[in-house]
């Protein structure tokens, strides 16, 4: 299979820009962004932020289930570590799983002392219990741990005179100098563009959940920072490993709304609508199976049963206890017209976290000198097939502030003009309902999958357009989310096993020959790895495809 083949540029003319140039950028504003900046600023550079909405609004705000770390003195990092290998499938990098486990602990205690309020058990945290973990280790702030972390994150940034924030700002394209990447095309609210020029910039865009339609993730998690690193000549790796959240609420207006992990740690139970329990049948580890494990066990419920939903039933629990631990989730509800403590939640599989992204070593740098990368948009080889509940907020943690001291490391170097943007070949701009279309392709790369369907959906992203016009800030959207798209389905079509979230219905059975990575980048054929070697080596392991 060859590349998937994408223009350097997706603009079909360049606008007029103003120059602005900073230490280090970062593209995203969640957990991994602003823990970014602050560790940057922290070694003396000047941090430009850009925020894609406002600075509230990211996946990490919208995070409920809490952050793994292991605090109680029956657990240990390397209970946490094993715990993260089995959810991986066998690929996950070891060395990066030794990184965030170990790291966790002390990363709690600062984020106590800086005044997350973690809830507690007299002078102790309270530790919860979510699915593929076999100790408490989940810290939370009720249903609300990622608004609460990310709102002391936002307070320190603001109060942080090295640090900038310009919000409703969107990356287009990433500016490089030869293979450096120098910094990013900014299109800005009101229709103005800057040249940001940057000696290290440092990718922090969120994931692509939003691509499937129906999301746990915020409207915006398109992928688009994946599309930049991969046009500017970056690796990309696991791009087929998409993991789906069981338990997401289709709110009456449509949209998603998730149902915590916590919910079943708690004692949530599944059942179909006519009132069968059939996770034990499907798993012994039932209802706190890994969640690629519930979510088909739930596809294979509703199948079963001809209907678009289960029920997810808390109904058994003492109403003070869902109260308490869920209180938002209580609020939503019943804005929505259902009350938890007294009738089960219909709930369906919905597009929650993609473990791949821009391919980075153990200090977030990517293939390309210059360009770093942290959270969901970047394969740390944490994750590897499927990620364990509560490590994404904590990945965002650790390896955000590592990517940001690495970047900042950079601050004393001369920033080189950037090599001249060809201006993208003209092509007829998306169809208004480009979304929905999208969404409709995206099915066959959902929780089970068929090569012929992949094949099918490869071919109708392939007449995606490929460039847009500078003034039409939604159609640079769809151009990059289809891009994304692309690498997403072509792994998931080059993968011809099942692990993890990657599930075949024509190959339903792990190989011990695939236990390795796809790797995609724009100049070169796609190639496998057996593990995420530290792309600093710049060495391509393993044999092409």
């Amino acid at each position: 299979m060859a590349t998937i083949p994408a223009s350097r540029s997706i603009l079909s003319r360049l606008p007029p820009m103003r120059d602005r140039q900073v230490d280090v950028l970062v593209i995203g504003a969640g957990a991994a962004g602003l823990t970014a900046a602050l560790a940057a600023a922290a070694r003396g550079a000047w941090v430009l932020v850009l925020a894609r909405g406002s600075l509230p609004e990211s996946n990490s705000a919208w995070a409920q289930g809490g952050i793994a770390a292991a605090l109680d003195p029956a657990d240990s990092p390397g209970i946490h570590v094993a715990d993260t290998l089995i959810a991986g499938a066998g690929l996950c990098d070891p060395a990066a799983v030794a990184v965030l486990a170990n790291e966790a602990p002390a990363l709690m205690r600062e984020l106590a002392s800086l005044g997350v309020p973690f809830e507690r058990d007299a002078d102790q945290f309270a530790l919860g219990l979510e699915g593929g973990h076999s100790r408490r280790r989940i810290v939370h702030v009720g249903d609300a741990t990622g608004r609460a972390v990310t709102q002391v994150l936002i307070e320190r940034v603001r109060a942080t005179p090295l640090i900038a924030v310009r919000e409703q700002a969107q990356a287009v394209e990433l500016l490089t100098a030869g293979e450096r990447v120098v910094g990013a095309l900014v299109r800005m609210v009101d229709g103005t563009w800057w040249r940001v020029l940057a000696k290290a910039t440092v990718l922090a865009s969120g994931g692509a959940g939003a691509l499937y339609g129906l999301t746990s993730n915020q409207p915006t998690a398109l992928g688009e920072g994946i599309a930049l690193a991969y046009r500017a000549g970056a690796e990309v790796a696991d791009m087929e490993f998409v993991q789906f959240h069981p338990t997401v609420y289709r709110t009456r207006a449509g949209h998603g709304f998730l149902i915590t992990e916590a919910a079943r740690g708690e004692g949530g139970l599944l059942f179909t609508p006519g009132g069968r329990r059939f996770m034990p049948d499907y798993d012994p580890r039932a209802e706190l199976a890994p969640r690629d494990v519930v979510t088909r066990g739930i596809v294979a419920a509703m199948q079963a049963e001809g209907c678009d939903h289960v029920l997810l039933d808390l109904t058994h629990l003492p109403a003070h206890l869902i109260e308490h631990h869920f209180p938002t989730i209580c609020t939503h509800l019943r804005a929505d017209g259902i009350d938890p403590t007294r009738t089960p939640i219909p709930v369906t599989p919905a597009a929650h976290y993609l473990m791949g992204g821009v391919r980075t070593d153990l200090s977030g740098a990517t293939s390309l000198p210059g360009l770093f990368a942290a959270g969901e948009v970047a394969c740390t080889g944490v994750h590897g097939a499927n990620r364990l509940a509560s490590n994404s907020l904590l990945e965002c943690l650790v390896f955000g502030r590592r990517a940001g001291e690495a970047a900042a490391a950079l601050r004393d170097q001369e920033v080189p003009l950037p090599d001249p943007l060809p201006p993208a070949p003209i092509s007829a701009p998306p169809d208004a309902n480009w979304r929905t279309i999208l969404a409709d392709i995206m099915r066959a790369a959902g929780p089970i999958r068929h090569g012929d369907t992949l094949s099918a959906a490869l071919i109708r992203l392939a007449t995606w357009p490929v460039s847009a016009d500078p003034d039409e800030a939604d159609h640079l959207t769809a151009v990059n989310a289809a891009l994304t798209a692309q690498l997403i389905v072509a792994a998931a079509l080059l993968r011809t096993e099942s692990r993890g979230g990657h599930f075949r219905q024509d190959y339903p059975y792990s190989e011990e020959s695939w236990r390795k990575h796809i790797v995609l980048c724009r100049q070169a054929e796609p190639w496998v790895v057996p593990t995420i070697a530290p792309v600093a080596e710049r060495e391509k392991v393993g044999e092409r495809r």
